[in-house]
């Protein structure tokens, strides 16, 4: 689970990279989680960096929805990639 969320961190604006790096990644069954400290946190990833986490995690095949929590509370739900 670190080389994805090393992968996540590698590129994106300076916000982008903040918010990921206090967030916890999990990958289950082909769904990326990105469960943000706050819920104001993961709307701000969903509504500025949403296009950066969507073109770096497009880039890992074993990811296929991205899901966006805050506080363990699903803000937005998954969304397909491909």
């Amino acid at each position: 689970m670190n080389s994805i969320k090393l992968r996540l961190l590698g590129d994106g604006r300076l916000g982008y990279r903040q918010l990921i790096r206090f967030s916890t990644i999990m990958l289950v069954n082909g769904n990326l989680i990105v469960d943000c400290p706050l819920r104001d946190d993961a709307i701000v990833l969903q509504q500025q960096f949403a296009f950066d986490l969507y073109r770096i995690a497009s880039r890992l095949k074993v990811i296929q929805t991205i899901e966006i929590r805050g506080n363990g509370e699903t803000v937005y739900s998954p969304i397909q990639l491909r």
